[in-house]
């Protein structure tokens, strides 16, 4: 396999060479780890070797060509990639068999549909599947193209962060909504406990002077004995009752914080909303 595609690709020596003299679209030079990996299918070996060519000499991809829907599945099958170019007309499975393929495995690697001349409705068909662009080939443009590679990238992480932002928004949502409960039963606790031991410390004193009169000295000691028992249990229920204040005052907090760090996300949302929107009618 190795042999053959050496004969079948023989751009990439060129293209290894010649990149290393070329400057890259977005500035310095990458390493390997940070590259873009690409999966191209595309059963034309002419364009599939200049489509490598083209974003092999940025030096910012690592461009894995091969040439039908087929290969395409048993490469995503084995790795990962992080954008996958596809033809839509080839033999065997199509491009959009293998977006279909994708969506059925509920892979979410952005794509984009390789379309010929009057082929509009193949390019819808492929957005409906997830696509995330399209080229018409009599429209390629070597500068655009790796440009065009990389913004749908780009795109799909801005995707993932909205996703990642929206579950943590909603998980902020449902914890407000459990601590404020939470509070709520506390403060209420709190306020029923602390009103109970100031009647209850009251009843005792009042208990204690009346009963107090006409008594023996040894039932007065028994009494005194009894109601410093009933003291000790009221100390210990007010300590109770500010603990639970207290923890309530603290959940208070928590939640204005959990509100005002919930804010802040939704703001700080707001510019790359309108930055990805930019992008969009630029596009």
């Amino acid at each position: 396999r190795q042999r053959r595609e050496e004969r079948s690709f023989p751009w990439r020596e060129r293209s290894t060479i010649a990149r290393k003299r070329q400057g890259c679209f977005l500035g310095s030079s990458m390493s390997e780890h940070d590259k873009l990996r690409i999966l191209i299918a595309e059963d034309e070996e002419s364009f599939l070797g200049v489509l490598t060519a083209v974003l092999e000499l940025t030096n910012r991809f690592i461009v894995y060509p091969c040439e039908s829907g087929d290969e395409a599945v048993e490469a995503l099958k084995r790795s990962k990639y992080d954008v996958v170019i596809l033809d839509h007309r080839m033999l065997g499975m199509t491009g959009l068999n293998v977006l279909q393929w994708m969506h059925e495995q509920k892979l979410d690697t952005p794509s984009i549909m390789l379309t010929g001349a009057g082929s509009e409705n193949i390019a819808v068909e492929a957005m409906k599947l997830g696509a995330y662009d399209y080229m018409r080939k009599d429209h390629f443009d070597r500068d655009h193209f790796p440009i065009l590679v990389h913004s749908v990238h780009e795109r799909y992480l801005f995707k993932k962060e909205r996703e990642q932002r929206e579950i943590r928004s909603d998980e902020l949502a449902r914890e407000l909504i459990s601590l404020e409960s939470l509070e709520t039963s506390l403060a209420a606790i709190g306020w029923i406990t602390d009103t109970t031991q100031k009647k209850i410390s009251s009843l005792t004193q009042d208990g204690e002077r009346s009963l107090n009169a006409g008594l023996s000295p040894e039932s007065k000691r028994y009494l005194e004995h009894l109601f410093q028992e009933i003291r000790t249990d009221c100390e210990t229920f007010s300590t109770a009752s500010t603990s639970m204040v207290s923890l309530s005052k603290e959940l208070s907090d928590r939640i204005a914080g959990l509100k005002k760090t919930r804010r802040g996300e939704k703001l700080a949302s707001i510019p790359s909303t309108t930055s990805q929107e930019k992008t969009e009618r630029e596009r």
